[in-house]
């Protein structure tokens, strides 16, 4: 069997790597341009031999992959989380599995965050903390073998979220309000407008420090704040919930405020403005165990398992 070696991504590997993503991930297509946004683009990517970003070259072609990420750009009030390492993507070409090249990005991946001075490290995101995020963890049923890879190299199953999703044609709105407002009749549930969007912030901060309040600010700089929701009692703001389109989330709930149907509020009436602007359906691809519970109660069901994966140094 011919001898590959392994070296940092350059800009001339990128046609390969993507096709390579194409025909292994293919539950997760991609593109040249969705890639570089998602790459090249990204405050924690240093180019060159520091990258985290390692591709396998075979007989001079790329034939896998694989980016492992430190942070560089602070995680809202989380800082830098200097203990943490992330393995976000890996990937070998068809043809050339089984041989010993997925180890080897695997190990290097690894030996790289050791060197960062990581003490774990997730494959693909943990909760509240997944820079470079792309799927929550692996696919338990289309990337099985990327599955047994990790797991046979030390890693354990840390939790396991799914992806859910739900036509939206037949979603009873009428019935599903009157559900939720069974109670917290004071709550107010209204679009995030510029006037209170420094309070949005203050809550985020401190109710859900991490990655939701980056997508929070995206979402402000980008100018869709009526993808936004917000819940309040009186004047304080107690959740949350915003969407793009089809795609939910991120959604929460002060952890004080949780017995008052605010969670069913928020979901009910962003469903209903989906549906009013031609959404078919709702979906997102990331649910921990209360939140799926909660999210069946609508009629939402999995689509994809993920396995959250960790590995303690």
């Amino acid at each position: 069997m011919a001898a590959f070696s392994l070296r940092h991504f350059e800009g001339c590997d990128l046609e390969q790597v993507v096709g390579i993503w194409n025909q292994t991930l293919r539950r997760d297509p991609t593109d040249v341009g969705r890639f570089s946004r998602w790459l090249l683009g990204d405050d924690n990517y240093r180019p060159g031999p520091d990258s985290g970003f390692v591709v396998a070259v075979k007989a001079g072609q790329v034939v896998g992959f694989a980016r492992a990420i430190v942070r560089y750009w602070p995680n809202d009030r989380l800082g830098l989380e200097p203990e943490d390492g992330w393995i976000t993507v890996l990937a070998v070409h068809p043809e050339h599995q089984r041989g010993g090249i997925g180890r080897a990005l695997l190990a290097n991946a690894i030996d790289y965050l050791r060197g960062k001075g990581r003490r774990r490290i997730w494959a693909c995101g943990n909760t509240g903390s997944a820079p470079g995020y792309v799927f929550p963890g692996v696919d338990r049923d289309a990337y099985a073998g990327g599955l047994h890879l990790f797991t046979k190299a030390g890693f354990v199953v840390d939790h396991e979220p799914v992806a859910m999703s739900r036509e939206t044609i037949d979603f009873d709105v009428a019935r599903f309000h009157a559900e939720a407002w069974v109670k917290g009749k004071d709550i107010t549930i209204e679009t995030l407008s510029p006037v209170r969007a420094q309070d949005f912030l203050l809550f985020m901060a401190e109710s859900f420090p991490g990655d939701w309040n980056i997508a929070a600010r995206q979402q402000i700089r980008s100018g869709r704040l009526h993808e936004v929701l917000i819940a309040r009692r009186g004047e304080t703001i107690v959740g949350y919930c915003q969407w793009e389109g089809e795609h939910f989330g991120p959604f929460g709930v002060a952890a004080a405020e949780r017995k008052a149907g605010i969670g069913a509020k928020l979901f009910v009436e962003a469903v209903r403005r989906i549906r009013a602007a031609d959404g078919r359906s709702v979906w997102f691809n990331w649910a921990d165990d209360a939140p799926a519970r909660f999210y069946s109660r609508f009629g939402l069901a999995p689509t994809r398992r993920f396995a959250i994966l960790r590995m303690d140094l």
